[in-house]
């Protein structure tokens, strides 16, 4: 007989133990979707009563009698008629995941899906899923902020109502103000039938100048009036919806109706927090342009942030582990706000890994004392525990130190890697700019095949918005149709065919993945004119011919000659 349990916790490992106390000859299978089985929390009363001294024998067990574990697996479907089970491996579900973020026709709603579940993985952080999926770290945060949109906006989002640069700005808006927001991004005019969609600027100008900025939320003292004295304290402010509730009943809470002010306040806040704590921690939670980052501030998951509430608030705070330390965000969501964050990335409190190799290599632990015992005899039960804890931290110390070398030995494989493919894209970069300056008025019919090839295999939802952000200035507030459109209209006749190659091979530019067609490598063949090899300076001296010598023998003869003409 043959048992498949599902499930590694407490349930799942007793019924396949009493399985096998009742049939030893049966076969059992345990699926288990994490890397170890739950801790024997029936164990505890014999931890707790002494019986069971050391309490990482009852931690991450991995074997059991008569038990075979699959670790790493998830049961995705069960039927019950042909009692099977259809199991996959948490690495295949990674492999799926990495490869359908890396489809060129992907959208980009399923792309953030994907990232999300990706991050929820062991191990995986937005600076893994950049060296993955071989996106910008840009476009990896561009993508999960609309995992923030709500399920309206999401949807009409996948059946492409809106365009990218409408979900971005609405994701980033909380939820509560999104369905407002959403309806500003349509206008129905007198000749029109059905509402059209208004271009993204008009949707970041309405934000910017209608959304309110709760007073509740602010990190910083309201009544202080030290924090922008131009404006003063808060709490006197007329330029918030408290000030006058009859006017603004509608509106839930005190809301700041001058964002710079409140930003202006939010910084000083910030400021003050550093200088009269410079051991804070500085995390940024979100992407800004790194010229913008504060020099010091890390990116949230950087380290882990813990969790420190306790029952009682008027008790000390205690720090969780030793490497606690107290962080203030500087950026992003609950900016200004300070919380305790774990700053050892193998603390044996916090990162399972380590929990896992402090619970295969306990420490040793002193013997007790029996009920007689003599001074000898307990001073050699002393030397011998101080043997086995300093055989026990040079073991430990070993371990580190490989560790160490080994991570060390990833880094290099690593900086030797990404310096390899620097200079690949500097290179490609080079050639790109060379096909543009290169491309003839009038394109020939390879070349024209393969404009029209890289067209084709552009990306639909984000080429038009990558090119114009090469074109226009940063500060641009037009749509990437407006800023196309008018370098079209302004570009003169012989240099159209540069432009068009521009927007044909402005999204070739990356270094393909192996399944890809490298199209800028095409380009080159057919648009750059290989160089021919230079001539050598110096001539070849030509050979005198050498004259045969006369055979033995041979008779001469006089040659014959002609006679001059006579001029008439």
């Amino acid at each position: 007989m043959h048992f498949l349990i599902i499930g590694g916790s407490d349930a799942g490992i007793a019924a396949g133990l009493r399985a096998h106390e009742l049939d030893p000859g049966c076969e059992i299978t345990l699926i288990l979707a994490d890397d170890f089985p739950n801790y024997s929390i029936c164990g505890l009363p014999f931890y707790l009563s002494g019986e069971t001294p050391d309490w990482h024998s009852l931690a991450h067990r991995t074997e059991f009698p008569g038990i075979e574990i699959l670790s790493s697996h998830t049961a995705e479907t069960i039927d019950a008629s042909q009692k099977t089970v259809q199991v996959r491996r948490a690495q295949a579900l990674e492999w799926q995941l990495v490869e359908n973020s890396q489809r060129v026709d992907v959208h980009p709603y399923e792309e953030a899906q994907g990232f999300q579940r990706l991050l929820d993985m062991p191990g995986y952080d937005v600076a893994t899923l950049v060296e993955k999926s071989g996106k910008s770290p840009a476009h990896v945060y561009a993508r999960l902020s609309l995992l923030q949109l709500i399920p309206s906006i999401a949807e009409a989002f996948s059946a492409e109502r809106i365009t990218a640069s409408h979900a971005n700005l609405l994701a980033r808006l909380p939820q509560d103000v999104q369905a407002n927001a959403y309806e500003q991004c349509w206008r129905k005019d007198w000749q029109d039938k059905e509402p059209h969609l208004l271009p993204a600027k008009h949707l970041a100008a309405w934000i910017q100048t209608n959304l309110y900025l709760s007073l509740a939320e602010a990190p910083f003292d309201k009544e202080d009036t030290t924090l922008n004295p131009v404006a003063g304290a808060c709490v006197t402010c007329p330029r918030r919806s408290g000030f006058n509730t009859t006017l603004f009943a509608d509106v839930q809470g005190d809301q700041c109706l001058d964002a710079p002010c409140f930003h202006t306040k939010v910084n000083a806040h910030i400021d003050r927090e550093i200088a009269a704590r410079p051991e804070l921690v500085q995390i940024e939670d979100g992407w800004r342009k790194p010229t913008e980052k504060r020099p010091d501030a890390v990116q949230r998951g950087h380290f882990r942030e813990i969790d420190t509430t306790t029952e009682n608030p008027d008790a000390e705070p205690v720090m969780p582990c030793a490497a606690a330390k107290a962080a203030l965000v500087v950026y992003g969501k609950r900016v200004g706000t300070t919380l305790t964050v774990c700053t050892d990335n193998n603390c044996p409190v916090h990162d399972p890994r380590a929990a896992a190799r402090v619970a295969e290599h306990p420490a040793p632990v002193m013997e007790p004392a029996p009920e007689a015992e003599t001074d000898e005899q307990a001073e050699e039960r002393r030397q011998q525990y101080e043997a086995q804890r300093k055989a026990h931290e040079q073991e430990e110390d070993r371990r580190a130190e490989e560790r160490r070398q080994q991570f060390e030995r990833e880094q290099e494989e690593i900086e030797a890697e990404n310096a390899k493919l620097d200079k690949l894209r500097k290179k490609r970069e080079s050639t790109f700019e060379r096909i543009i300056a290169d491309t003839p008025p009038v394109f020939t019919a390879p070349q024209l095949r393969i404009i029209l090839r890289a067209l084709v295999n552009l990306d639909p939802y984000t080429f038009a918005d990558d090119l114009a952000e090469d074109i226009a200035d940063e500060n641009d507030k037009r749509s990437a149709e407006e800023v196309l459109l008018s370098a079209i209209e302004g570009t003169i006749d012989d240099k159209l065919t540069s432009f068009a190659a521009r927007l044909a091979l402005a999204g070739h530019r990356g270094i393909p993945r192996e399944s890809e067609f490298d199209f800028l490598t095409e380009a080159e063949a057919a648009f750059l004119t290989p160089k021919a090899p230079k001539k050598s300076s110096t001539s070849k001296k030509k050979e005198p011919t050498p004259i045969k010598p006369a055979k033995a023998g041979a008779k001469k003869t006089k040659a014959k000659t002609n006679p001059a003409p006579i001029a008439a």
